[in-house]
């Protein structure tokens, strides 16, 4: 996944997954702000806080993935 292009589906479903996350955070600022200010650097105030969540979220599923964490 890392090295390669992800298949279609996969792109299908990682889209719909950062979608959902950007609805999600959108309607949950607080929530949204929790998440992206974890960490020792500071966020990219240019990016919205849900749509960095979204992001933050779905780079989180693709490390997860058995072939990332197997392979």
């Amino acid at each position: 996944m890392l090295a390669h292009d992800a298949p279609a589906k996969m792109e299908t479903v990682l889209e719909e997954s950062f979608n959902e996350m950007r609805k999600h955070y959108a309607a949950d600022p607080k929530s949204a702000r929790s998440l992206v200010k974890i960490g020792e650097s500071k966020r990219d105030a240019s990016i919205p806080e849900a749509e960095l969540a979204a992001w933050t979220m779905v780079a989180s599923e693709m490390l997860n993935l058995d072939e990332t964490v197997n392979k």
